[in-house]
């Protein structure tokens, strides 16, 4: 009880951060499901669908306002510990570090195809209307995209074949 005494202070500080740090999860899940509700009634995932556009928006928004509001929380309940420019580059380093990842991770294979789609546009190893084998997929060439290239089968199904493949592998032409 003496402790107390002597750092009454220190203590509030504590609790102001604490309680601080409770609120910004609390206005977390809050928010985010503010977020997930407001794309709901306005259908914006079915509107994303109509244009072929697969993306989670609604999910991706409302974590992303989530896990921000969380992290704003936390600095500023930090602050009141004193911490704050410590923790803070370290968070900061942390999220750095992660999106740096997640950015090599998402583009690991889009790069690699994308300069192989320019690769095989420039050289024309692969032409529309073509009759072509590959390991085994054969068919006549509908498109070749800069990521993938387009076959129709005999059976008539489409084959998307990734770009890379088309570079590394041996591919027959028939006329």
């Amino acid at each position: 009880m003496v402790m107390l005494q002597y750092y009454p202070e220190a203590i509030t500080n504590i609790v102001a951060g604490l309680l601080i740090i409770a609120f910004g999860i609390l206005m977390g899940n809050i928010l985010g499901v503010l977020s997930k509700k407001l794309f709901e009634a306005f259908e914006v995932e079915h509107i994303l669908h109509s244009w072929n556009i697969g993306f989670p928006i609604e999910e991706f928004v409302s974590s992303l306002i989530k896990y921000i509001t969380y992290l704003l929380g936390l600095i500023w309940g930090l602050t009141f510990l004193g911490l704050e420019t410590i923790i803070l580059y370290a968070i900061l380093l942390i999220i750095l570090g992660l999106l740096i990842a997640f950015i090599l991770l998402a583009l690991k294979d889009f790069i690699p195809n994308f300069v192989a789609g320019i690769i095989i546009n420039l050289t024309k190893k692969v032409n529309k209307r073509e009759y072509i084998k590959l390991d085994n997929a054969e068919g006549k060439v509908i498109k070749v995209h800069m990521l993938e290239t387009k076959i129709k089968t005999p059976d008539g199904d489409i084959v998307l074949i990734p770009n890379v493949l088309i570079n590394k592998r041996v591919v027959t032409k028939n006329k």
